[in-house]
């Protein structure tokens, strides 16, 4: 058994050339934080080298050893894991605060088995619910509930036909609030939108499928000044047409 804080710093070592490689900067687990997958390492020139768990040949006092250089390659992007969570915060699955992460110890294959905290107390690796880059959370003994349950609702659905979308349903815009609309433009009451007749549109509509009703540079006609008004686009054609 060895613990995360002893292979921060610790020199990264090919047998068979006999070279200093790099030395460990960041580690990375799973999403689950089962186990250790990867070591990140600078190398003398500064490079970011990635050093694989399955590669590491010996987790010595002062060094890592691997069995030759082609243990490590080129850091070229971001892979999906989770960075160490030593310093996190933990908690229950019902809030209550345990203690600030401050070691956590792997067996010979890399698994995670306990964590230690602030506190001198210690937490095993079987009672672990989720974690994030800054909060890690756990069950008490008595907790029956799996947080694996909790999933995010799906999408909404997307419509693909205009017979699919209710007559009751109402646009949703997400872009930010453009400048007002002059108070004499502004629609009212049964008013029609003739004005807008013959004037040019000076960037797409879309209705709320993503679905453009009106290109940019089009001039609006009776037809697409029909669309836009059905989906609810008449303000936003008012602002963005001359």
């Amino acid at each position: 058994m060895f613990y995360c804080n002893e292979l921060n710093g610790l020199s990264v070592l090919s047998l068979y050339e006999g070279e200093l490689l790099g030395v460990v900067d960041k580690l990375y687990f799973d999403k689950k934080l089962k186990k250790l997958i990867e070591i990140e390492l600078v190398g003398e020139d500064g490079a970011k080298l990635i050093l694989p768990s399955k590669n590491i040949y010996h987790v010595g006092k002062n060094a890592i050893t691997v069995k030759n250089n082609q243990a490590v390659t080129l850091k070229v992007e971001e892979q999906n894991l989770l960075s160490c969570p030593i310093l996190s915060k933990a908690y229950t699955i019902k809030g209550e605060f345990l203690g600030i992460i401050k070691e956590i110890s792997l067996n010979d294959k890399f698994l995670t088995e306990k964590f230690s905290l602030d506190n001198n107390s210690t937490l095993d690796v079987n009672l672990l619910a989720s974690s994030s880059k800054n909060t890690t959370i756990f069950y008490e003994n008595n907790d029956k509930i799996n947080v694996k349950k909790f999933t995010p609702a799906k999408s909404p659905k997307i419509f693909k036909t205009q017979k699919q979308v209710s007559v009751s349903a109402q646009p949703i815009s997400l872009a930010p609030t453009p400048a007002a609309v002059p108070v004499d433009e502004a629609p009212k009451p049964n008013q029609t939108a003739d004005f807008l007749l013959g004037r040019v549109c000076t960037k797409d509509i879309f209705n709320f499928n993503n679905e453009i009703l009106i290109k940019a540079h089009a001039v609006i006609n009776k037809k697409n000044l029909k669309e836009v008004n059905k989906f609810g686009k008449l303000r936003e054609l008012m602002l963005y047409s001359k």
